[in-house]
């Protein structure tokens, strides 16, 4: 055999060797795998992989299970906020962020209040009607009130864990930074346009904010109750031919409002399938500034009135009567007062309650089995947890007619 021949034979060999090595290790560390008992080695933890157990370090152990416990929530401008492990202080800041809390029965974890919850007492917002005594005792955390920024300088006294804040802060005030100030997750919260009843929207914010504050029942119970009322009120309103020509004036927005000023569309209304006789002269969604002959030339048959705004309006009508009574509803005494639901964001019961007094009002025969009193009981008593109907009817008025209240001499 030449020497190319002999080499050839030894690098054969040598390959052979290494192969069996190889297989050799191979099936030592399979049969080690499957019939080892990794469990009961010392400082390790055990996890399933197929039909065999693998071996898993402590020190990876605890990375696995440190990232599994790590929440998140997107805010609703998009944010990826991360959660603290535990979350036991909470501030809410901005239009209706106070509500949220109320509504999910997480008043306990409060920290702070803001100025303007005070200053302005606690009537026409569901809310602090059912929970202002407890606001009292609550430290300062801002000024609170449209257009006014947070106060971090404050609201870091209070050591929050978790910041609720209104969308509407965002537009002078920037989340992520108020988060860095303070050092407390900040979560931007919405639920529709001021004064709006987007129940979607709605819906969101619960879902958002029932894993921040761990209040996954009480937010599903909120859910489901509000999608009920509302499939309830569509249901009893969804085939009607023939709907009333209806006009809802002094509309609560930014202070005291005339008769002219209405809503479009509004949204009581809108749950009951009806439309306003303002809607279609409208161009956009949100607060609508009429003009009075136009009211005139619509002649709706059935008006309602902001009880917020019921002194302003009466106080014209003293003025004028013979302005209000070209109209027909008020000549034939078909005036009706709606509680206001619009105070520092939308009072979702109170909308929901507004729907039903007005559905009775329009299509009796509809809402025969339906006393507004008791189901608006019915609807504050899930949201807050108490009945208001009585306080808000000792402070506006209630469901009534104000016939006898527009009557000339």
């Amino acid at each position: 055999m030449n020497r190319n021949g002999l080499h050839k034979v030894q690098a054969a060999i040598i390959a052979a060797l290494i192969i069996a090595v190889s297989l050799v290790g191979y099936f030592a560390m399979l049969n080690y795998v499957l019939q080892g008992s990794p469990s009961t080695m010392e400082g390790g933890a055990t996890t399933s992989f197929g039909e065999s157990e693998l071996y898993v370090s402590k020190e990876e152990s605890a990375v696995s299970k440190k990232e599994e416990s790590i929440r998140y929530v997107v805010d609703i401008v998009g944010r990826n906020v991360t959660l603290p492990e535990k979350i036991n202080r909470v501030a809410a800041i901005g239009p209706g962020m106070l509500r949220l809390i109320c509504y999910l029965n997480a008043v306990d974890m409060l920290v702070g209040i803001e100025e303007s919850e005070i200053k302005w007492g606690f009537r026409g917002r569901d809310y602090a009607m059912a929970y202002g005594e407890r606001f009292k005792d609550l430290p300062i955390i801002g000024p609170g009130g449209p257009g006014k920024p947070p106060a971090p300088e404050l609201i870091i006294t209070v050591k929050p864990d978790l910041i609720i804040m209104s969308r509407t802060y965002c537009d002078f005030y920037d989340p992520d930074r108020l988060q860095s100030e303070t050092k407390a997750a900040v979560i931007v919260i919405d639920y529709g346009p001021a004064g709006q009843l987007d129940i979607n929207g709605f819906i969101y914010a619960m879902r958002v904010l029932r894993k921040a504050l761990n209040r996954e029942e009480r937010a599903e119970q909120i859910i489901r109750f509000t999608v009920e009322v509302s499939d309830d009120l569509n249901r009893r309103t969804k085939d009607i031919d023939q709907r009333p020509k209806v006009y809802v004036g002094a509309i609560s927005y930014k202070g005291a409002q005339p008769f002219t000023t209405t809503q479009t569309p509004f949204p009581p209304l809108v749950l009951l399938n009806t439309p306003s006789i303002a809607d279609k002269h409208s161009s956009g969604a949100g607060v609508f500034f009429w003009d009075y002959e136009a009211i005139i030339a619509e002649q709706p048959e059935i008006i309602f009135i902001d009880e917020g705004n019921l002194a302003t309006v009466k106080q014209d009508f003293e003025k004028d009567p013979g302005k209000y009574m070209q109209l027909s509803a008020f000549r034939k005494g078909r005036v009706y007062g709606t509680l206001p639901y619009n105070y520092y964001h939308t009072n979702i019961a109170v909308a929901l309650a507004d729907a039903y007094w007005m559905g009775k009002v329009l299509y009796p025969d509809r809402f025969s089995d339906v006393d507004p009193i008791t189901k608006a009981d019915e609807i504050f008593t899930v949201f807050v947890g108490k009945p208001l109907y009585q306080m808000y009817a000792d402070a506006y008025g209630g469901f009534i007619c104000l016939a006898d209240m527009f009557r000339v001499p």
